[in-house]
């Protein structure tokens, strides 16, 4: 049941989104589907309005006038059908093919579509828009060009006589007769019209024309036979073909069936669909686009074959053969067996370009494989004198391993370890490490059991078609006591200057005892020392005492550095840094301001405050050079939820920019040669990074302090709140 909702409502999502998202465009039509010169024209506007990849939903209709009168009564029902199929739906554009359709939505642009743009296709009236005021409707005419077919007729014909127009006596003919009209009146042709909407009477017409003369087909649409019934326009020009012996001009492709119909220039339905549908798809993706109707484009010479044949026409003698269309041509031996003839044509020669390269290829082969023995020797000298450990397995066992391998893990050759586990070479608890894709230190056992720290890398490889695993490695031996060494020399320099600060912070209460103890010895002298005086000296003298006392132990902790994980607060670690260099900041006049968040974490704490302290340092040290006065280094802590965040910025105007990201660089410092060894902050990075599992970042800050626009560096660590404790560790 729940599938079932989650179903439902995904569908419901889609069609929200289609509805949402996509265009609707309205294709109206004049006549019905089965009319051939519609069913052109709609079906190049479907297939381009397709071929777009754009998101439009494609909606159909048609007016049918052509088997019903369109009355104005016929109209009105028709807007009542089509203001009930789309009172829901928002039509973005429309299109219109042929005169009565344009007109239609022309009528009643206020009630039906009224904000929708409107583009035409298949127009005879050239005036159609000359009484529409708005600038949202365009489009494609169908301009005939008799005067062109009568020209090319002149040509066929050098006895013509007389030129008969065959019409239908239809709106769409008695339109096109206008136009007719106003073009051939210029001239002196002879010419008669010849048009019944009887196909009977028309042919009985035909049967009594003129010897030395042609037709020229206007409209042939809308016939009816002897009982009054619409004929279809295929079989009212069959019925014209028997009725006249000439040859018979086609103004219209959809005119072009054959028999004693030759063609013509004539205008094309798939043409004017296509052009059309490419002026909506401008105007769907930029509504405010104007674009003027095409007038001209649309018309082409297409003839047939056989009616041409049938007279003896040779039509490449009137017209230049590139511009001419000829259908129903025979395909000659070639054209019939083309795809066969040129498939056996590519098989011989791939079969002769195959036997040349195999002949070569042998040859070369030859050559090649001599190279590649001599390539592998000198890839396996490569591998063999790469610093790098490297150890190719598969499924765990060991197939190949480099001289640097076998000197690493101690052994004499490579037979010891062929065909043997590569796990044998890993501690107990490092089983998985060959799992892993990552570098990563890890530890390696060698053959006389001794165990080493490696730096290594596994990778999933294809070789001799079959998937391998290549382990390379290096001894982090050297690297370990090397790293040892300048943690030891980081902290000697921090120790230093931390001796100089306890120094400052003794000198105080040393001279506080001082004085109690010479106070004390001045009043028993002269018999003046009374108990109350004897217990407040010795209360400072205790208090003194304290302090120094803390003060050591402290330092003891510091100079001790054990890693030891254990849980603290985040708050204490930095008071504890604050403390050992508080002689120092007071010293110098830098004021040390807190925020902090009560944070417990579990992490290292010794190697916390040797970080706090090497940032502190460095922090008083720029102070002391950058500022005058206004000292000042803002320390925070911030809760996160599974970390922690502390933020240390000073005012001592930062770090250049180019340099700031190599702070972190070992022996890099900005301080003078004599002051700085450039190991504190690489020290402190290595100890975040690796010991605590954290995260440390350097930036330049600006900020308002006392009023004033300061800058300074600002040290951002992030924490976890967990770090495992290891065996290693």
């Amino acid at each position: 049941m729940k599938c079932f909702m989650i179903r439902k409502y995904i569908f419901l999502f889609f069609i929200f989104c289609t509805f949402l998202y996509s265009k609707n465009v309205l294709i109206l039509n004049s006549y019905h589907p089965s009319f051939s010169w519609t069913k052109i024209q709609v079906d190049s506007i479907v297939n381009t309005l397709l071929a777009s990849k754009e998101d439009i939903d494609i909606y159909i209709e048609y007016m049918d006038t052509k088997r019903n009168n369109p009355t104005l009564m016929y109209k009105y029902k028709f807007l009542t059908l089509l203001k009930y199929k789309y009172l829901n739906k928002k039509i973005d554009l429309v299109i219109s093919t042929d005169d009565n359709a344009i007109n239609f939505l022309k009528m009643f642009r206020n009630e039906l579509f009224s904000n929708s743009k409107i583009v035409f296709s298949g127009v005879n009236n050239l005036n159609i828009l000359d009484d529409y005021k708005k600038d949202d409707i365009t489009g494609v005419f169908e301009r005939m060009t008799p005067f062109v077919n009568y020209e090319l007729a002149k040509k066929i014909s050098l006895k013509l006589d007389k030129l008969y127009l065959i019409g239908d006596d239809s709106v769409t003919f008695n339109v096109l007769k206008k136009l007719v009209l106003k073009e051939l009146d210029k001239t002196k042709i002879d010419y008669e019209f010849i048009s019944d909407k009887s196909i009977d009477k028309l042919t009985n017409k035909l049967k009594q024309t003129n010897k030395n003369s042609m037709a020229m087909l206007i409209m042939t649409a809308s016939y009816v036979n002897k009982d009054e019934n619409p004929i279809t326009m295929e079989n009212a020009l069959k019925k014209i073909n028997q009725a006249y012996n000439n040859p018979i001009i086609s103004t219209a492709r959809v005119f072009n069936h054959g028999g004693k119909i030759i063609g013509g220039y004539v205008v094309d339905g798939n043409k004017q669909g296509v052009l059309a549908a490419k002026m909506a798809l401008e105007i769907l993706n930029d509504p405010n686009l104007k674009i003027k109707p095409i007038l001209n484009g649309t018309n082409s010479y297409v003839f047939d074959y056989n009616a041409l044949k049938f007279f003896g026409i040779d039509i490449e003698k009137y017209l230049p053969s590139e511009s001419i269309k000829v259908l129903n041509k025979p395909i000659s031996f070639f054209e019939h067996f083309k795809q066969i003839i040129l498939i056996i044509s590519i098989i011989a020669i791939s079969l002769i370009v195959i036997l040349l390269i195999s002949l070569i290829y042998n040859f070369k082969l030859k050559k090649v494989n001599k190279r590649l023995e001599k390539s592998n020797k000198n890839i396996q000298i490569f591998i063999d004198n790469i610093l790098e450990g490297i150890i190719i397995s598969v499924d765990g066992i060991c197939i190949d391993l480099n001289k640097e391998a076998i000197k690493l893990l101690g052994y004499e050759n490579k037979d010891e370890l062929i065909n043997k586990n590569i796990l044998e070479v890993l501690p107990t608890n490092e089983k998985n490490f060959f799992d892993t894709k990552n570098a990563g230190e890890t530890i390696f056992i060698k053959k006389n059991k001794e165990q080493i720290n490696v730096l290594a890398m596994n990778k999933k490889v294809s070789f001799e078609d079959r998937r391998v695993n290549v382990t390379s490695f290096v001894d982090l031996t050297h690297s370990k006591k090397r790293e040892k060494l300048l943690f030891e020399q980081s902290k000697l320099a921090s120790m230093g200057e931390m001796i100089g600060n306890i120094a400052h912070q003794w000198r105080q209460p040393l001279s506080a005892i001082s004085t109690c103890a010479s106070g004390l010895k001045l009043q028993h002298e002269v018999n003046v020392l009374d108990d109350e005086n004897l217990n407040k000296s010795l209360d400072t003298i205790m208090k003194s005492t304290n302090y120094l006392s803390n003060t050591i132990d402290d330092f003891k902790n510091y100079i001790k550095g054990e890693k030891i994980i254990t849980k603290f607060y985040v708050s204490q670690a930095i008071e504890n840094s604050i403390d050992l260099l508080s002689a120092s900041f007071k010293n110098y006049g830098i004021n040390i301001v807190k925020n902090f968040d009560d944070v417990q974490i579990y992490s290292c704490f010794n190697e916390l405050i040797q970080v706090l302290i090497n940032i502190l340092n460095n922090s008083k040290d720029a102070l002391n050079k950058n500022c005058k006065r206004d000292k000042v280094i803002f320390i925070s802590i911030k809760d996160e939820e599974n970390s922690v965040t502390i933020e240390l910025v000073d005012n001592a105007l930062g770090v250049e920019e180019e340099i700031i990201n190599k702070i972190f660089e070992p022996y890099f410092t900005t301080k003078e040669k004599m002051q700085g060894t450039g190991l504190g902050l690489y020290m402190s990075y290595t100890l975040i990074t690796q010991s605590l599992k954290g995260i440390i970042l350097a930036s330049n800050k600006e900020f308002i302090y006392n009023s004033k626009e300061v800058k300074g560096l600002c040290m951002q660590i992030t924490l976890p709140k967990y770090i495992e404790k290891k065996d290693n560790d």
